[in-house]
Order: structure tokens, then C-alpha cells, then sequence
């Protein structure tokens, strides 16, 4: 038998060794690939268990907010009866007793027929807003220009003796609730003419984008504006930014805004600059093919 030379066996020799180390890279890449699937079969049980929870946060959030709704509703409506109460009662001292009566006791009964006007106020507008939530949306294809001059017809006759331009450019055909969107948009005219007031020559414009996906909707006014650190309150129920011996409200009138915006699959901004005006804007979905957003 032929012996092997002993390059022929050093070379066996290094073959059997490289074939080692391959073999023990090899365990050490399956090694890893174990470690790297067992982590990720509980990073994905992590995710897993967070997406879990936060489903049940947004469950748990949307029972609170049902339940806040009907709290507000059920309070508010209670209200009104004993404040009818104060109001007839107060009524009849003004009406039989207000000549006879001490000047200082007609500002005190001038004062709560004020407050007890506002507080109806008050009760109307926190009603309107419960509802909102409650109301179940009539969604349908409509002309937003219709809906736009409607709201204007209204604006135009209360404040006629006002100096106010109006830019408003062709707004498309959209799908909503048309009496939700009438309710936005005569809040945002509204506020856009109210802080407006101290303009000699008021300046309101209306324009649309149009997104991919969306409408994107918005008012701009020359008026008083605001400071952009306190915008985050904007939206919430009864945050105001300007005092009510300027201008009046309660607060709750954007609120409202963001609240039916937001049913609608939408959202709602503004820009603004201290006595440099204003600008408002909401988003609200195409009427597509996905349609999750209105159930």
C-alpha cells in the first residue's frame, strides 16, 4: 500500500481542520439563530400583549367618554328645572318689586338675572355638545358650498352694520352628516367675526385643499388672534383665551368643532399670531373605498 506524502497529509490534516471550524461557525450561526428567534418570539409577544392593552385602553376610553357624555347630558338637564325656578322668581321681583326696591338691591337682582342667563346658556351649549356625541351621524354626499351660503344668510343679517369681506372659493362636493358640518362651520364664521370685531375692515377667507385621501378646509381672519403656546387648549370644552368683558362665549363652541370633526375620521388645527389674525382648519375624509372611520 502506497504510503501519503506528507503534504498529502498535511493537507487531510488542514481539510479536517478548516471543516472543524466551519462546523463550530455553523452551531454558533444556529446557536445565534435560536437566540435571535426565542427573542423574537417574545419581543412578538410583547407587541402582542401592548397592542392587547392598548385596544383595551381604547375600550375602556370610549366607555368613559360614553359615560361622560351621559353624565353631562343627565346633569344638564337636570339643571334647568331649578334654574327655571330662579329665573321666574327673579323675573317677578324685577317685574313687581324693582321700583320699590333699594338701588343696591336692583344691581344684585340685575347681577343674578345676568348670571342666571348665562348659566341657561351654559346648560344649552354643555346639552348641545352631549348630544353631539350621542347623535347618531346621517352620512351623505352634499355640495359644501350650499351649506357654506346657508350659514352666511344667518352671519350676514346679525351683523349687518359690520364692514366684512368675504373671499370664499368653490368648495367641492363632500360626505358627512350635513347638519353636523352646518354646526362646524357656522362655529368657525362665528368666532372669525366675533374677534374680528375690533377691525375696522373685517378680512374672512375660506379655501380648500385637495389631498390624496382628504379635504382640507380653512378659515382665515384678520382679527385679534392668539398666542400659539396656549393653542393646545383651543379645542377643549370651555378653554377660552380671550377675556369675557372682550369678547363673549363660554368655550365650548370648538369644542363642539373638534368633537364632530373628529367622528368624522377628521382633525382640526389653527395658526395664529397675537393681533395678527387667524387661521382654522379641519380635515375631512373622501368619500373611498375604507369607510372604518364611520361606524
Amino acid at each position: 500500500m502506497k504510503k501519503r506524502s506528507t503534504s498529502e497529509t498535511l493537507t487531510l490534516k488542514q481539510m479536517s481542520d478548516a471543516l472543524i471550524i466551519d462546523n463550530k461557525e455553523l452551531t454558533y450561526q444556529n446557536e445565534e439563530k435560536e437566540k435571535r428567534a426565542a427573542e423574537l418570539i417574545i419581543a412578538n409577544k410583547e407587541l402582542t400583549y401592548q397592542n392587547e392593552e392598548k385596544e383595551k385602553r381604547a375600550a375602556e376610553l370610549l366607555y368613559a367618554n360614553k359615560e361622560l357624555e351621559a353624565f353631562s347630558y343627565s346633569v344638564s338637564h337636570d339643571l334647568r328645572a331649578p334654574l327655571r325656578h330662579i329665573n321666574g322668581y327673579v323675573d317677578l321681583l324685577l317685574s313687581h318689586y324693582y321700583d320699590s326696591l333699594p338701588d343696591k338691591a336692583r344691581h344684585y337682582l340685575d347681577n343674578i338675572a345676568d348670571s342666571s342667563r348665562q348659566m341657561g346658556t351654559l346648560i344649552d351649549n354643555l346639552l348641545q355638545f352631549s348630544r353631539i356625541g350621542r347623535q347618531e351621524k346621517r352620512l351623505v354626499d352634499f355640495d359644501m358650498n350650499t351649506v357654506v351660503d346657508e350659514v352666511l344668510v344667518k352671519i350676514k343679517q346679525d351683523n349687518q352694520e359690520r364692514n366684512i369681506q368675504w373671499h370664499i372659493a368653490t368648495l367641492p362636493q363632500v360626505y358627512g352628516d350635513q347638519a353636523l358640518l352646518s354646526l362646524v362651520w357656522t362655529n368657525l364664521l362665528s368666532n372669525a367675526v366675533k374677534f374680528t370685531r375690533t377691525r375696522e375692515k373685517a378680512i374672512i377667507e375660506i379655501k380648500v385643499l385637495d389631498e390624496n385621501d382628504a379635504f382640507i378646509f380653512s378659515i382665515h381672519d384678520n382679527g385679534v388672534g392668539f398666542d400659539m403656546q396656549y393653542a393646545h387648549k383651543l379645542f377643549g370644552v370651555f378653554q377660552r383665551l380671550h377675556p369675557t368683558d372682550e369678547f363673549e362665549g363660554i368655550g365650548i363652541g370648538l369644542a363642539n368643532v373638534h368633537h364632530i370633526i373628529l367622528r368624522h375620521g377628521g382633525r382640526t388645527w389653527a395658526e395664529a399670531e397675537p393681533d395678527r389674525g387667524a387661521t382654522f382648519y379641519f380635515s375631512l375624509p373622501k368619500n373611498t373605498e375604507d369607510k372604518s372611520w364611520r361606524k
